[in-house]
């Protein structure tokens, strides 16, 4: 299960890429498709799976990708253009940059899949997506 932590901390790293590319981020939830700009990104939780280190263990690794999608409208940005915008994305998750938050204790972004938009796709937007895993350890607690 994604932990609120893992969230806010991608959404932090993902807006401050975002605001620096001057490409808004875009919460899905909040803005409908007609009002979104013609480039930009969206951020979601792909899979993502918890479960306790060891038996009697009173802490939990969670496992999971984080999705950042750059959305274009069809002929607004050429691929080397959204390629720059996505590597930029990218080293945000790679390193600790010195205006970024520090990773938070126990959080750790692993590897890192980029998937071209597909060339038979119709309709008048398109992606390229960043899928970023990660690790994240802690303590379990009560509710």
């Amino acid at each position: 299960m994604l932990s609120v932590i893992v969230w806010n901390d991608a959404y932090a790293r993902a807006s401050l890429a975002a605001e620096k590319q001057n490409i808004p981020l875009v919460d899905v939830l909040m803005q409908p498709p007609e009002d979104r700009p013609p480039v930009h990104w969206r951020m979601e939780a792909q899979t993502s799976r918890s479960d306790r280190l060891g038996l009697g263990e009173s802490a939990m690794e969670e496992e999971g990708e984080i999705a950042l999608h750059l959305t274009m409208r069809v002929g607004r940005i050429s691929t080397p253009d959204a390629l720059t915008h996505c590597t930029a994305m990218s080293v945000l998750f790679r390193a600790q940059q010195a205006d970024a938050l520090p990773w938070p204790e126990g959080l750790y972004y692993d590897g890192q899949s980029l998937f071209p938009p597909d060339p038979d796709t119709t309709g008048n937007w398109v992606s390229m997506s960043l899928m970023i895993r990660y690790r994240y350890q802690d303590r379990l607690t009560a509710s």
